[in-house]
């Protein structure tokens, strides 16, 4: 099994597909910002950075930004599920339960 850190990192990756894929001209990306409870997701377009999502480095649960510091409350899914965190990513970042990659398959 993989440590927090190479799991973030895988999921990262696949959701940077998917950022890439749906912003091409722009060349929008990820970073993976730091943090002791919460690991940052950063999308950075070129002239702004903002807060994609956060992973509480605990529970593997995929958080929405409330602002650049803290999660907003109810998780939108977690590294270790079924689907590895990616059922309800969007481009745009985590949505709201059931919004997600099942409703496009």
């Amino acid at each position: 099994m993989m440590d927090i850190d190479e799991t973030i990192e895988h999921f990262v990756k696949k959701c940077r597909k998917i950022v890439k894929e749906n912003t091409s001209p722009l060349n929008y990306d990820l970073e993976i910002g730091g943090g002791r409870r919460y690991t940052k997701i950063i999308m950075d377009t070129g002239n702004q950075k903002s807060v994609w999502c956060f992973i509480d480095r605990k529970t593997g649960d995929i958080l929405k930004p409330a602002n650049w510091n803290r999660p907003a409350k109810h998780p939108r899914g977690n590294l270790y599920d079924a689907y590895g965190g990616m059922l309800n990513i969007h481009w745009t970042g985590p949505a709201y339960m059931g919004k997600g990659l099942k409703d496009w398959t």
